[in-house]
């Protein structure tokens, strides 16, 4: 199974074509949030660019508009969703409505192995009792200054720097 994580593109086309061609052969793409520039009204050509994508999900970011991402032929109805590949479950949030303790639980309470969420431009990833907690981090964005994302590889979780794709860390998920 190859699934790729990425958050708070806002937009920038060219840093998730980056992400997306360092995962040339992913079953699975799961954005958490901001997909879009802010504003309806802002011009975006990653509209374009992500129509072209097969097999990528998105849950709904503070940033997000309907009319943005009806543009892309994409749902984005969702604030959360758990996505399940094979044993592995996933749950995913864009991770501002309520706070991250709180999904924690409710991604522990539907035994998923991995929470990913994003808002904070800041990567993290840890591991939390049998659940790994993800931040992939902003592609475009960063707060941390380091453009990231992450990619899960049969049972390993790596978190990468987008501009030089060294692994920043990693871990086993069992699933």
């Amino acid at each position: 199974m190859k699934i790729g994580f990425v958050s708070d593109t806002h937009g920038d086309e060219e840093s998730l074509e980056r992400a997306v061609s360092f995962m040339k052969d992913y079953d699975a793409i799961i954005h958490t949030g901001d997909v879009l520039s802010y504003g309806y009204n802002s011009p975006c050509f990653l509209t374009e660019y992500i129509k072209t994508l097969s097999n990528i999900y998105f849950v709904r970011g503070n940033g997000d508009y309907f009319d943005g991402m009806t543009l892309m032929n994409k749902s984005i109805d969702d604030f959360e969703k758990i996505f399940t590949f094979g044993n592995l479950k996933i749950f995913a949030t864009h991770g501002f409505v309520h706070s991250i303790e709180y999904y924690k639980q409710k991604a522990s309470d539907a035994k998923c192995q991995i929470l990913v969420y994003g808002h904070t431009h800041i990567k993290k990833m840890e591991k939390v009792g049998d659940l790994i907690v993800l931040n992939p981090g902003s592609t475009s964005r960063p707060r941390d200054f380091i453009k990231s994302f992450a990619y899960l590889e049969d049972d390993i979780l790596k978190l990468y720097d987008l501009e030089t794709f060294e692994i920043l860390n990693k871990m086993r998920v069992i699933y």
